[in-house]
């Protein structure tokens, strides 16, 4: 189930916990009271707001009920996998990190593994919140790839027989190669459900960060590897094959090396990620924190590095500002003060590119979430993506 973007007003009206009756949820919003009104009316039907019993006041007038967010009784367990990464937490309904896990992938390419890897890290993290795996409400798990629910990733399809022809393949394509939910769900013993990274990234930002109130808006991923998340009218848009937003794989170079994917010059093989391009400039090998601290000290290299890099996406997001029309795009928030240089860049090609109508209505803004904007994503897929 997914929401418009005023179900998404009202359902942020009410979280942290906080209660309001339909006149207050009106003023909290500026929608409507008759809007409000149909808005709770099919929320309640879905589950995803309960009203209180109103409570007893002196004087005329029926006292009005109090609406809350349905919240079930365990929290949300979040895996989040990357390319390098495996993130296990216990997350509250209204956002709390109860906690976290977190270890490098290491190269590791067997799927199972993988998997079993993962729940085991979000068994420890639900353990140390106090809970059973099956006392969780339900697991949201997070992947690297475009992906089909219920087929798993849309690109990288091969046969079985050509992995074990060629096992190098497993290096290029990647280790996922079905829908992870079933088996994370069996072995927690609750409902779950599986999203493309970067979808969880721009669905948290639009609940809980610089998205808020933002009817349209792109997430631009780029710490690992290069994609985005769209939310048109207030909702995830996945396009078909789950391909939406898949900006690795945008044609940059009309006979550029050939991708994955199978076609010639994809933004994916210009752009190596937020680590590559700095790999020749400088004699140390740089982490993402480094580069961070870097650029907040001013160092004039990695700035112009992360500039050039915003210039290079930057391109790509001009065309897909004529193309949808957002009123912003936001920028992956794990850059942290790498971003004001790379948003710049990014900044610079929208200006250069798009028609000057557009160009001075969109917005290009810092994510505020950092590394939890996945995290917090899962609680907002899982408000409206009930079993």
């Amino acid at each position: 189930m997914d929401l418009s973007a005023n179900e998404r007003l009202v359902l942020d009206a009410l979280a942290g916990g906080g209660v309001a009756s339909r006149a207050e949820l009106s003023a909290r919003t500026g929608l409507p009271k008759t809007t409000v009104g149909g808005i709770v009316d099919r929320l309640l039907r879905r589950g995803a707001v309960t009203q209180r019993p109103p409570a007893p006041r002196a004087g005329r007038g029926r006292p009005a009920g109090a609406l809350a967010l349905a919240t079930p009784s365990g929290p949300v367990a979040v895996l989040a996998l990357s390319h390098t990464t495996i993130r296990a937490a216990a997350v509250g309904w209204d956002g709390t990190v109860l906690a976290h896990r977190q270890d490098a992938l290491a190269g590791d390419r067997d799927e199972e593994r993988v998997i079993g890897r993962g729940v085991d890290l979000l068994t420890d993290a639900l353990a140390e919140a106090g809970l059973r795996p099956d006392q969780a409400s339900r697991a949201v798990v997070g992947v690297p790839a475009a992906y089909e629910r219920g087929v798993g990733p849309t690109l990288g399809r091969i046969p079985e027989t050509a992995r074990e022809a060629v096992p190098g393949l497993a290096e290029v394509f990647g280790w996922l190669r079905s829908d992870p939910a079933p088996a994370v769900g069996a072995r927690l013993g609750v409902p779950a459900v599986a999203e493309n990274y970067a979808n969880l990234a721009a669905l948290g930002e639009a609940a809980f960060g610089a998205g808020r109130g933002v009817d349209s808006f792109v997430y631009v991923k780029v710490v690992e590897g290069v994609g985005a998340g769209l939310i048109l009218g207030g909702r995830l848009h996945r396009g078909a094959r789950g391909m939406a937003g898949e900006l690795a794989h945008v044609q940059v170079l009309d006979d550029g090396p050939w991708c994955v994917c199978g076609s010639r010059g994809c933004l994916a093989t210009t752009y190596g990620g937020f680590v590559p391009p700095f790999r020749p400039a400088y004699p140390t090998p740089l982490t993402v924190a480094d580069i961070g601290r870097l650029a907040a000290a001013g160092e004039r290299g990695t700035r112009r590095i992360m500039a050039d890099a915003g210039r290079r996406v930057g391109r790509v997001l001009a065309d897909m500002c004529v193309l949808l029309s957002p009123d912003a795009f936001i920028v992956d928030g794990m850059l942290g003060a790498a971003a004001e240089p790379f948003v710049a860049g990014v900044r610079e090609m929208i200006d250069r590119h798009t028609p000057g109508v557009l160009a001075d209505t969109v917005r290009v803004l810092p994510g505020e979430l950092g590394d939890r904007a996945e995290l917090l994503g899962a609680v907002a897929l899982a408000r409206t993506d009930r079993p």
